[in-house]
C-alpha cells in the first residue's frame, strides 16, 4: 500500500509579491554546493570514507521545506548589538527582541537583543499536523547567526509564523542574499508517547549487529533505511 500524500501550503500573504519572493521549496533543492562536490571516498580510497556516505547526516539536511529569504538583508553587527537593513528599505521587515526575555546567563551569547525575521508566508498543514521550524540543518557554512527553534500547530493556527534568532558573529558588516535558505520547516504528525527503559534482551538487536556486519558501506541505506519525499 502508498502512502498516503499529504499536502502542506505555504501562501504568500501578498498578491503582488508572489511572483518576486523566493517561493518555499524541498529542502534538497537548497543542497550546499561544498556537499554536492564532495566524493563519497578520499582518493576512491575504500578505507577513507566522507559523511557523503552517511544518510541520516543527508536526511536530516534535505527533511522538510526550506522557505528562503525574500530580499537581501545587510547586517552590522557589534560586540553586543546589531542591526539589519532590507533591500526595500522598510522597518517592519525584521523585529527585534529585548534580551529581558531569556535567561541571564544567556547574554553573552545574545547581546543587548535578539532579531526576529518576519516571515511573508502563512503554512497550513492537514489535521493533526504541525511543522518544526528550525535553523538549516547539516548547513555548516552558516554560522553569523543562529534561527530559535520552534513547533507550530499549523494545523490550527493559520498565521504568519515569524522566525527569532541571536546573531553570532560580531563586530563585521554582511550580506544575507536574497534566495539564500531561511528557515527549514519540518511537518509533523503529533501523537502521545510513553517511555520505558531497562533490560531485556532484544533479538532484533542482535541481529541487525549481525546484518551491519556484513557490508563494507551503504549498510543502513541498503538494509534499514525507508526513504522520505517531499514535493
Amino acid at each position: 500500500m502508498l502512502n498516503k500524500v499529504l499536502p502542506i501550503k505555504f501562501i504568500a500573504t501578498k498578491q503582488d509579491m508572489a511572483e518576486v519572493w523566493p517561493h518555499p521549496k524541498p529542502s534538497n533543492h537548497f543542497m550546499p554546493e561544498e556537499y554536492k562536490k564532495l566524493e563519497r571516498f578520499v582518493d576512491n580510497d575504500l578505507h577513507k570514507a566522507t559523511l557523503k556516505t552517511c544518510i541520516p547526516f543527508m536526511e536530516a539536511m534535505t527533511a522538510g521545506y526550506i522557505i528562503p529569504f525574500d530580499q537581501d538583508y545587510v547586517v552590522d553587527s557589534l560586540e553586543k548589538d546589531f542591526s539589519i537593513m532590507p533591500a526595500n528599505r522598510e522597518p517592519r521587515e525584521v523585529d527585534y527582541h529585548s534580551n529581558i526575555q531569556i535567561p541571564k546567563e544567556w547574554h553573552q551569547l545574545t547581546g543587548s537583543h535578539a532579531g526576529k525575521f518576519i516571515n511573508k508566508w502563512v503554512i497550513k498543514t492537514p489535521p493533526g499536523y504541525s511543522c518544526l521550524f528550525t535553523h538549516p540543518m547539516n548547513r555548516f557554512k552558516e554560522q553569523r547567526y543562529r534561527i530559535i527553534d520552534g513547533i507550530v500547530d499549523t494545523d490550527t493556527y493559520v498565521s504568519v509564523i515569524n522566525f527569532p534568532f541571536i546573531m553570532i558573529e560580531k563586530n563585521t558588516q554582511f550580506l544575507i542574499k536574497k534566495g539564500d535558505p531561511m528557515i527549514q520547516v519540518i511537518p509533523f504528525k503529533r501523537q502521545s508517547w510513553e517511555k520505558w527503559s531497562g533490560f531485556y534482551f532484544e533479538k532484533l538487536h542482535s541481529a541487525t549487529e549481525n546484518l551491519l556486519k556484513s557490508k563494507w558501506v551503504d549498510k543502513y541505506k541498503k538494509m534499514f533505511w525507508h526513504k522520505k519525499s517531499f514535493k
